[in-house]
């Protein structure tokens, strides 16, 4: 098992721990607790499902804010733009799955019979899922059977789906089939070249807009400009490096960051826990 665990310096009971499900490497985990903590506005690669345990957690989204209390789970699509504070004086206290998009396509075609799955609600009110799920997260703390492990991990995703799950993508009526064909074309072009620099009048050229056109529909697209859109991707780049047992001065070369210390304040910004303690 994969683990980083950092105590938030000068933080008081402020700590996280970032690691990966027993015997299931599709599945990511935190356990955390913050009070005066706040993520910037950052996405996920994976589906991403929270326990809040204690206190409240509030979201800033491109719908408006988010309130998440206790008893409550909240569900992130891949690539939903998020914030991440304190909505409650003493902080939160919560328990996050970061499931690979491979295993919830997987299992959505086995229990659904489709894999294009999306989740309409942030904050879901399912106390009996709650429970289920805290289970599962409790568990995955014990160094117990991995096969066990894997299989409660399966039936919560399973369960998640079949209870809160819609079927096909989500489109805005009215909008032009091709409206995003311009900001998908820049949106290829900075997952092909991620490490590298990548200039606006690169992705002008290859989306075939205008540069400050493109910019604003990027940002209405997928909710950040260009440049955070790629940063997003070198962090999540980099925390599966790190995850993966690479040293972070390797890890900060190999995604495109300045340097280590540029990597640390990245990872703490979008994930809540520094680099350097992750170890094989």
């Amino acid at each position: 098992m994969l683990v980083c665990e950092h105590a938030l310096m000068g933080s008081g009971g402020e700590h996280a721990r970032l690691w990966v499900a027993a015997g299931s490497p599709q599945v990511d985990l935190l356990a955390a607790r913050f009070e005066r903590f706040a993520f910037d506005r950052h996405s996920h690669e994976e589906l991403s499902v929270g326990v809040i345990e204690q206190g409240a957690e509030g979201l800033h989204m491109a719908g408006g804010k988010v309130v998440v209390p206790a008893g409550q789970l909240v569900v992130l699509n891949p690539g939903q733009v998020h914030t991440g504070f304190a909505a409650d004086e003493s902080g939160w206290r919560y328990r996050m799955f970061y499931f690979a998009t491979a295993l919830v396509d997987e299992l959505a075609r086995e229990r659904l019979g489709a894999a294009d799955v999306w989740f309409p609600e942030t904050a879901v009110r399912d106390a009996t899922l709650f429970a289920r799920l805290r289970h599962v997260h409790r568990e995955q703390e014990r160094a117990g059977d991995p096969l066990s492990a894997e299989s409660l991990l399966l039936d919560g995703l399973g369960a998640l789906l079949r209870r809160h799950a819609r079927t096909g993508r989500v489109s805005a009526v009215g909008t032009p089939q091709d409206a995003h064909r311009g900001p998908d074309l820049a949106r290829q072009l900075l997952h092909d070249r991620w490490a590298e620099a990548v200039t606006v009048a690169e992705l002008s050229a290859a989306a075939g807009m205008p540069r400050a056109s493109l910019i604003a529909a990027f940002r209405q697209a997928y909710g950040l400009p260009p440049h955070a859109y790629l940063l997003r991707l070198r962090a999540n780049r980099a925390r599966r490096l790190l995850l993966a047992g690479q040293r972070p001065a390797e890890v900060a070369a190999a995604t495109g960051f300045a340097d280590q210390s540029h990597l640390t304040r990245i990872c703490k910004r979008y994930f809540g826990v520094t680099p350097g303690a992750i170890r094989p």
